[in-house]
């Protein structure tokens, strides 16, 4: 018998997050498993709550999208390890689950608790906190720290370009050095975005490079940003080229560390949310997390 537990926020993401906490219980303990359930009251309570299940329990069980992720790996990371990982999405987007083709169908992906098998899956890090997805500096950041949680919902990831074209008419850059593969270099740019999948805005072709086990951070820097170049960005964005586009740059390390060259303070933000200032070191974490994917995956 596998002791479950189920963390979730009942003022976050779907409003009947409770109902399907209750529905995943009754499934798993129809098939003799021990479950747990867990309303967590803050953030903080959620993380240490994942970090204490593992010592008591065999899996832990996640309902949200991919802040609800971080949540619980960051809780995995204080713990120094990690148990297998269950999740039922909730959010908007979904990155992570898409990545790794776990349904977003509520039904199909409780029932992948029991039918699917754990798979091995990277985390990036930034000491202690967690990057399941992906980390943004600069103008993409800006666009996504004007998006409202309400506005997410509402509109889906197409809210990202109609608060974005705003931002596309400001002519801002950022001066970083950013070192990584044993080279430093001293550069301009107005994007750079980390990601550890393929998976970015809901796109699962964002870059056909990248896999959940690949143990690489994939690392874009884009010079210019501009609405002459949104159409071209956008069939690149869409199509998983955009690592061939003129004026990106396009790397993959285990390692890259970014500091601040400009005068402005510049924060990041991680899987969607408000992150620490630079400077910055982020790394892959090989195999961290086991995560509950659908057999045919």
């Amino acid at each position: 018998m596998k002791n479950y537990l189920i963390i979730y926020n009942g003022n976050a993401g779907k409003s009947d997050n409770e109902t399907i906490a209750q529905h995943a219980k009754a499934l798993l303990e129809n098939n003799g498993k021990t479950v747990t359930l867990s309303k967590t009251k803050s953030r903080d309570d959620a993380v240490e709550q994942a970090q204490k299940s593992t010592e008591k329990y065999n899996c832990l069980i996640t309902i949200g999208g991919d802040g609800s992720i971080n949540t619980a790996c960051e809780g995995f990371l204080k713990a120094g390890k990690s148990i297998p990982l269950g999740i039922i999405p909730g959010g908007t987007i979904n990155n992570f689950a898409r990545a790794l083709n776990i349904p977003l169908n509520t039904d199909q992906a409780i029932n992948n608790l029991l039918d699917g098998t754990p798979a091995a899956v990277d985390l990036g890090a930034v000491g202690e906190t967690p990057m399941v997805s992906s980390l943004t500096l600069g103008r993409l950041a800006d666009i996504a720290r004007n998006v409202k949680d309400d506005e997410k919902k509402k509109f889906g990831k197409i809210v990202y370009l109609i608060k974005g074209f705003k931002e596309l008419f400001t002519n801002r850059s950022y001066k970083l050095k950013v070192t990584a593969n044993d080279r430093s270099e001293v550069l301009r740019a107005q994007i750079l975005l980390i990601t550890t999948t393929n998976s970015v805005g809901g796109f699962i072709a964002f870059n056909p490079e990248a896999s959940y086990d690949d143990d690489t951070l994939h690392v874009f820097l884009l010079k210019s940003f501009t609405p002459m170049k949104l159409l071209t960005y956008l069939r690149y964005f869409i199509t998983g080229n955009l690592k061939n586009a003129k004026g990106v740059r396009y790397f993959k390390t285990k390692t890259v560390k970014i500091e601040n060259l400009s005068k402005r303070d510049i924060q990041a933000r991680i899987d969607g949310d408000p992150a620490m200032s630079l400077p910055i070191t982020v790394a892959i974490k090989k195999n961290f997390l086991n995560v509950m994917v659908p057999k045919s995956s």
